[in-house]
């Protein structure tokens, strides 16, 4: 299916419709036509989920800034290194080394403002079970989007939790129980899945109102999903 046409940004019917229930479901018309312009801007290919998409962003991987700073011909080296504190993982450094610049790009995140709890029940998420890795993917795609001037694109991992009701779950951070944050209850609307995370639901919010449709509250990534399909199906 994937071809260097389609890479370039020319997709024919079929091919939209396969991207629109796969990497674009539930995007607005005007959100998956941005993800195509970006994949086309950055050669990027959507069938190879190099670049996709959800009402709450357009995203790539560390890995796909990675084959972008390799691409320019420009890159000149990437170092990582992580701060301890009392024994526990703190932050991450990303340095990043441009042919063209007499200075290197250097950015630092820490682990409070990334960190992403499982809920209670649940079999522990990557954040819990991968720290390090995920703050340094943080870290690296931070870097690389600064130095070679990487703009529209995030990756998923640097979506932090934010505006949540402090309460203490079995959750842990590097093997101990720690306070932690998470929305509280279950969907609104299905009652089975976890509220979506504020960050999330700040740009599902932003879409919705953009179309002229309420976003309901409380509600999963799910139900996000399935209402702006049907309602802005309707308005269109």
């Amino acid at each position: 299916m994937t071809t260097d046409i389609a890479v370039a940004g020319e997709y024919s019917p079929h091919q939209r419709e396969i991207l629109l229930e796969t990497v674009a479901k539930g995007c607005s018309p005007e959100q998956f036509m941005l993800m195509l312009e970006l994949a086309k801007r950055y050669k990027l290919d959507p069938f190879a989920r190099q670049i996709w998409a959800t009402p709450a962003g357009i995203f790539v991987g560390r890995d796909g800034f990675l084959m972008l700073a390799h691409r320019s011909g420009d890159f000149d080296g990437m170092e990582t290194t992580f701060e301890e504190r009392n024994g526990k993982l703190f932050s991450a450094t990303c340095t990043v080394w441009h042919k063209k610049m007499n200075h290197p790009f250097r950015v630092t995140v820490r682990l409070e403002e990334f960190f992403r709890p499982t809920p209670p029940g649940k079999k522990p998420g990557a954040w819990e079970k991968m720290p390090y890795v995920m703050l340094q993917k943080c870290a690296e795609s931070h870097a690389l989007r600064r130095a070679f001037c990487i703009t529209g694109l995030y990756d998923e991992a640097e979506f932090e939790p934010t505006e949540y009701e402090p309460t203490t779950t079995t959750a842990t951070i590097n093997g101990e129980p720690a306070e932690v944050m998470r929305p509280p209850g279950k969907c609104s609307r299905c009652g089975k899945h976890d509220p979506m995370v504020p960050a999330y639901r700040e740009k599902y919010q932003a879409a919705f109102e953009q179309a002229g449709l309420t976003l309901p509250g409380g509600i999963c990534d799910e139900c996000a999903n399935e209402l702006w399909r049907q309602d802005h199906g309707k308005g269109s």
